[in-house]
């Protein structure tokens, strides 16, 4: 008979009666004694403040508000990620001007570098948000966690493939440089291979040592996706230009 201690975190008992699909489920002390139970009622207010949490932490919301708090409560929420994506932006801009050479020499190399962001984050944020609703069930952890990962890998190196020849083609018609056409690709597909490892690891190790996984779906992801797409674009450019 399935039961739940009354020392347990109501999330915990959430995912009890979630696997067990139980309409309600007997609460016991230490000693093992019945002491009550839980419905699906209570559960169901839980499972509402856990997707709203998660929800406003996607947003890059750090705090639980509505949109009738106070003005400070409400930008006292938002500001912290919006400082941490200035952050990431100004590492950004310093990183491009450590390859100032290659920019004044193949000018045409700075119009790619918005692409090749704004396709990182996309990635990695697609692939964490999966993450993110998988590890609602403790299966995705605890059941062929290697083989889901290799499925991802698989799924990275498809879409890279694709998204780099259509890049690689429209650069070839736009440009007509064929060798600046072939890096953006492959740059672009080994952005897309690593933005979607990324984000795919980032809300496990997130959720293995105890913090909301729902925090690695956000900006958070989409920071250390655009400092990574810059640095594999502007590498595979050093080395191949």
């Amino acid at each position: 008979m399935v039961s739940v201690e009354t020392y347990m975190p109501d999330t915990e008992v959430a995912g009890i009666m979630k696997k067990y699909d139980l309409e309600s489920v007997p609460v016991v002390n230490v000693h093992g004694q019945l002491v009550g139970r839980i419905t699906i009622d209570d559960i169901v207010d839980v499972i509402t403040e856990q997707a709203e949490e998660d929800r406003q932490l996607m947003s890059g919301i750090t705090e639980d508000v509505e949109e009738d708090d106070t003005v400070w409560k409400n930008t006292r929420a938002r500001l912290p990620w919006l400082l941490i994506g200035i952050f990431g932006g100004m590492l950004s801009a310093r990183f491009m001007g450590l390859f100032e050479v290659e920019l004044a020499r193949v000018t045409a190399i700075a119009f790619f570098v918005p692409l090749i962001q704004a396709t990182g984050g996309n990635v990695g944020i697609q692939s964490s948000s999966l993450v993110v609703q998988s590890l609602a069930s403790t299966r995705y952890v605890n059941e062929g966690l290697w083989q889901r990962l290799t499925k991802v890998l698989f799924v990275a190196l498809l879409n890279g493939f694709f998204l780099s020849l259509l890049v690689f083609g429209a650069n070839w018609l736009l440009f007509g440089n064929h060798q600046l056409s072939f890096v953006v690709s492959i740059a672009l597909f080994s952005v897309v291979v690593f933005a979607s490892l990324i984000g795919t690891i980032t809300p496990l190790i997130l959720n293995r040592f105890g913090f909301n996984p729902a925090v690695a779906s956000g900006p958070f992801i989409t920071t250390i996706n655009d400092l990574l797409g810059l640095t594999v674009y502007f590498f595979t450019i050093h080395v191949m230009l």
